[in-house]
């Protein structure tokens, strides 16, 4: 089975990035191995770096928070070995961006953000050649097919999310967030809903690690609701008809997600399953699982 990765130069830069006030680096993986899986949404690897806005303290509200985030995507249909069109169930598809977004926190329960992704599907997303490569020398599994896969197109995504924090008592509390998507690579809106128990404070499950610099954990459940207008990892460009293949998508998604955050003084380590619907009528099963799991170095 494949699963992709990033250059170690990437994670050496992000690594070096910041030298002044509260900050952090995190790696975060999606990956459906965990569940013998090699298809649809199968891989995502993000490296953020995030610091609060010189200025500001921590315990002072309001106050303003920046992030840079390195990602690449991974899509796949089930049968990845085929040349055959005929039997695909997903276009095949790899996302290259890098991310640039803010957040305002106008109290501990209350912040909205807004950001801009820079990025570039095709082979320029290196997607197959790391793909291709970690099957090759590490899997000992010949190469994955990459037949008519999505065309290079360079895409801008401007991006908006709004998250609140309702406390329910000592160690529970409701939090909700609603997010928007505007660009050439996803339009879309949709909102998070879920329970969070534990000693966290933190505003949101995933997000900003920065929120929570307590030794503490939390459990969380919740589900993600989304109508997407437009993806082009599934329908292609809305501009033209140049990709190869491409598949009509099915606009409302859902998730279900369950996960596990601790909280050190130098370290937080997260893990989320996520349970997510089709994105197409002709994929195979009807919901699909990958595990996120992200570990978090503060400085």
């Amino acid at each position: 089975m494949k699963k992709s990765f990033l250059p170690l130069s990437f994670v050496m830069l992000f690594f070096a990035i910041g030298s002044f006030g509260q900050r952090y680096i995190n790696l975060s993986v999606d990956n459906d191995l965990y569940f013998n899986l090699d298809r649809y949404y199968s891989s995502g690897i993000f490296i953020s770096f995030g610091k609060l806005k010189p200025g500001d303290q921590m315990e002072v509200y309001p106050k303003k928070y920046a992030h840079w985030t390195l990602g690449q995507e991974i899509y796949t249909p089930k049968n990845r070995y085929t040349v055959n069109v005929e039997k695909f169930d997903y276009p095949y598809g790899g996302w290259l961006f890098l991310e640039r977004s803010f957040e305002w926190y106008k109290s501990a329960l209350s912040a909205w953000g807004a950001s801009l992704k820079v990025g570039i599907t095709g082979k320029a997303s290196l997607a197959p050649f790391f793909q291709n490569l970690y099957h090759d020398k590490v899997l000992g599994l010949r190469d994955v097919a990459w037949e008519k896969a999505l065309p290079q197109r360079l895409h801008f995504n401007l991006n908006a999310m709004q998250r609140k924090r309702l406390p329910l008592g000592k160690r529970l509390a409701l939090l909700y967030e609603f997010f928007g998507n505007l660009g050439t690579q996803r339009i879309a809106a949709g909102g998070r809903l879920g329970v969070l128990y534990g000693t966290s404070q933190a505003l949101a499950f995933l997000g900003n690690p920065l929120e929570m610099q307590n030794k503490g954990y939390g459990i969380y459940m919740g589900t993600r609701q989304e109508y997407r207008v437009h993806d082009y990892m599934i329908s292609g460009s809305l501009f033209d008809n140049e990709a190869p293949f491409v598949l009509t998508d099915i606009p409302y998604k859902n998730s279900l997600e369950a996960g596990f955050a601790f909280y050190g003084k130098k370290w937080r380590t997260l893990t989320l399953w996520n349970s997510i619907s089709n994105d197409n009528p002709l994929q195979v099963t009807r919901r699909h699982y990958y595990l996120n799991i992200s570990i978090t170095r503060f400085f």
